[in-house]
């Protein structure tokens, strides 16, 4: 079962690059190396730069992953981290190079077969598709290019994540048909007007906010007070000392899942400054499921938002890691202060 982890962990070519003579190496598994015939060789303890493809190459070839739908992997290489039989392989590359690695099902099951997808069958190969884009001899190199793919893929698998949304609110568009009658019925009858978003979320502006609106650039800082529409019952604030978390919460619109997707429908149509109340299906907050025993399956909810700051990601982090480092020269000055009291008193 490692061995079937580590492919996907680590882990283009087409599966015509799987015919033709494997080399064999530890453990049940087989390798070719196709060589660009130039490049730097990796050298122990370099961070490799690279794209993964897997397949199982079943009676139907299925792929399982692939990271060209995001971004490279970019790890370490070295005997402790990576295990040795891939180690002994990966260390032979060169910048420029690919590699197809093959493993039976039956080899990668081993210790574990009962852990086997309904789907794979013994004496079928696990198919690893290795690019070697780049080769980094420091960290901080590492870090810096990981930082620049960052920047490339977040559009590409934002992108990727509103097809997925919108596929499952079609999914669930019976359950949205009754949620949002319930939130109808709610504002019809305490004569509340607000404006459904595009997933459905509702929105009654009670002060406006100046500015452009938000969008899934945005790092937002809101307050807010979350109530069950059927009770009215707070479940959850961070302006309220008894949930024990009074502070400014940071929402960062491109990472789409850190919040309820009602809050990101939402939030997208205020500014800074906007102090709001949103009505959220349950479709699009914790649906079937609810949240323990705060919120029930299919429970409709409330928010009380108060927009309090909208910024980017950089100037956000810029700000964060002044803060740091203020606190942290707070700390020296009020450790220095003890040393010489301390001092004195001697």
């Amino acid at each position: 079962m490692k061995q079937f982890i580590y492919l996907s962990a680590i882990c283009i070519i087409s599966l015509s690059a799987c015919t033709g003579t494997f080399k064999k190496s530890d453990n049940g598994l087989e390798y070719k190396i196709i060589s660009s015939g130039s490049g730097k060789t990796i050298g122990y303890g370099n961070f490799m730069q690279i794209h993964i493809k897997q397949v199982y190459g079943g009676t139907k070839d299925s792929i399982l992953m692939n990271t060209h739908d995001g971004m490279p992997r970019i790890q370490i290489l070295d005997s402790v981290s990576t295990p040795i039989a891939y180690f002994k392989i990966l260390i032979q590359m060169k910048k420029g190079d690919s590699l197809v690695l093959r493993l039976l099902s039956d080899s990668a099951f081993k210790n574990s077969p009962s852990e086997m997808p309904p789907f794979m069958q013994k004496g079928k190969y696990l198919y690893t598709h290795v690019s070697l884009l780049n080769i980094f001899e420091t960290k901080e190199q590492a870090d810096s290019a990981n930082a620049a793919e960052i920047i490339i893929a977040k559009p590409k698998m934002y992108k990727k994540q509103m097809v997925e949304i919108e596929k499952m609110l079609l999914s669930k568009k019976d359950q949205l048909v009754m949620d949002k009658k319930i939130i109808n019925d709610y504002l019809l009858k305490n004569n509340i007007k607000a404006t459904p978003n595009k997933w459905g979320t509702y929105v009654a502006i009670n002060a406006a906010g100046t500015g452009e609106k938000i969008n899934n650039n945005s790092i937002v800082v809101v307050n807010y007070t979350g109530k069950t529409l059927d009770s009215s019952r707070v479940f959850d604030s961070n302006i309220d000392p008894k949930f024990n978390h009074v502070q400014p919460y940071s929402v960062n619109m491109m990472e789409i899942g850190s919040v309820i997707l009602g809050w990101t429908d939402a939030l997208m149509q205020l500014q800074k400054g906007t102090k709001a109340t949103i009505y959220i299906p349950s479709v699009l907050a914790y649906g079937a499921s609810g949240n323990g025993s705060e919120i029930k399956p299919n429970e409709n909810l409330i928010f009380d938002i108060e927009v309090i700051d909208v910024t980017t990601e950089e100037a956000y982090a810029a700000k964060q890691k002044a803060m740091q480092e203020e606190m942290m020269d707070k700390m020296k000055q009020g450790q220095n202060l003890d040393s010489t009291q301390k001092k004195a008193e001697k």
